[in-house]
């Protein structure tokens, strides 16, 4: 199995960090308060302008990120959205927010000038597994999201919602599939693996910092909020049967399960955890003009180039190819020859597996997701 690179004509995932790393809460296991940010900035108009330039004719879909992409602003905001609709090609919308500063206003303003903007929201299952998604006093913002879930159910806005399963959840799936029912917003549900081992959190001031240190000590090999791979693959396998004997299928989706399926018969998915093409399909734009490859790599090994380099994204993507870390994600993928699940599992998730190259046991990784694609296939049979 090789790395696949984009071509020129395909449509290109691009994640826009709008305000970098800034956000208005800290939560205890954020990736992106890990990498080296030279200052506090957001992304320009004209930044944009010129990253787009760059892209040349191509399709795009854009998810406005950060950090919480809402601190930018309204009036900043609408920049963005005036340059990204001036765009030659076709250009879909999303955003991805913590939720706690969606209102009224901020629908209003996406009804008017951005109508068709998927929104996602952050809620990690339930207000106990939610509790390591706090502010910077170290309080809890369960409450603050089920008001905006709440927001847009009354206004008839669906939304999806990515759950990071951490080891609060694990042994919670029935609560979970009930508190998904419990949201008529929610139409789609991404469960996405904690699987860090041997990270270094940034020291943060306050009562937020200190539980950060307290969960991930300089010297701890998995943090305190990580699952193992085989804990995430044993909760996994448990929300499967909760959403097919709730038939909560009638209300949401759930991933990683229709990536599964649509890999089981062949089926290319959305999901770069579950398709071939891999996390170098995915740019990242960051204020400072550096374009790295998926934000869930690390920086600045997956940087790619910067916006005033004046050279195309294809072509930065390109020369990715020789780039040492690019070549070690390829090599990552050969081990899957000869894999009983290769044509399903597809090679999983790079920045998860790079980080469990570390461990002693670096099978674990692949294990667990042998053990997750053939408890759905038995189940998809026998049902």
């Amino acid at each position: 199995m090789n790395l696949l690179y984009p071509k020129a004509e395909d449509t290109l995932s691009v994640v826009l960090k709008l305000p970098g790393e800034t956000c208005n809460i800290n939560c205890h296991y954020c990736y992106e308060k890990r990498k080296p940010y030279p200052g506090s900035s957001s992304l320009t108009a004209e930044m944009l302008e010129q990253f787009l330039t760059l892209m040349g004719e191509r399709p795009l879909s854009v998810m406005l990120h950060g950090g919480e992409p809402l601190l930018v602003g309204q009036h900043r905001m609408l920049s963005l959205i005036r340059v990204l609709m001036q765009h030659p090609a076709p250009v879909s919308y999303s955003i991805q927010t913590n939720g706690t500063l969606l209102n009224a206003r901020w629908l209003d303003f996406f009804d008017e000038h951005c109508p068709s903007l998927d929104i996602g929201i952050s809620l990690d299952g339930t207000a106990a597994g939610n509790a390591h998604r706090v502010d910077y006093r170290g309080k809890l913002t369960y409450d603050r999201v089920v008001r905006a879930l709440d927001l847009l159910a009354s206004r008839n806005r669906a939304c999806g919602v990515i759950v990071v399963v951490t080891k609060l959840l694990l042994g919670q799936a029935d609560a979970v599939v009930d508190e998904m029912l419990n949201h008529p917003a929610i139409r789609n549900v991404k469960l996405s693996p904690c699987l860090d081992y041997k990270v270094t959190s940034k020291d943060h001031r306050g009562i937020s910092g200190r539980q950060i240190r307290a969960l991930n000590p300089s010297d701890a090999v998995q943090p305190g909020w990580a699952t193992a791979p085989g804990e995430y693959s044993q909760f996994l396998q448990e929300i499967f049967v909760s959403w097919r004997d709730k038939k909560a299928y009638h209300h949401f989706l759930l991933e990683p399960f229709v990536s599964i399926v649509r890999a089981l018969s062949g089926r290319p998915t959305g999901f770069t955890h579950f398709d071939y093409r891999k996390d170098p399909f995915v740019v990242t734009l960051y204020p400072d003009g550096r374009i790295g490859s998926c934000d869930e790599l690390t920086m600045p090994e997956a940087l790619l180039g910067t916006v005033d380099a004046g050279i195309s994204v294809q072509d930065l993507i390109d020369q990715a190819h020789d780039r040492q870390y690019f070549r070690k994600l390829g090599m990552l993928l050969r081990d899957c020859e000869g894999c009983r699940v290769a044509n399903i599992c597809r090679g999983g998730s790079l920045p998860d597996r790079v980080r469990y190259e570390q461990d002693t046991d670096h099978t674990a990784y692949c294990r667990s997701r042998i053990d997750i694609i053939e408890s759905v296939r038995d189940l998809a049979k026998r049902d």
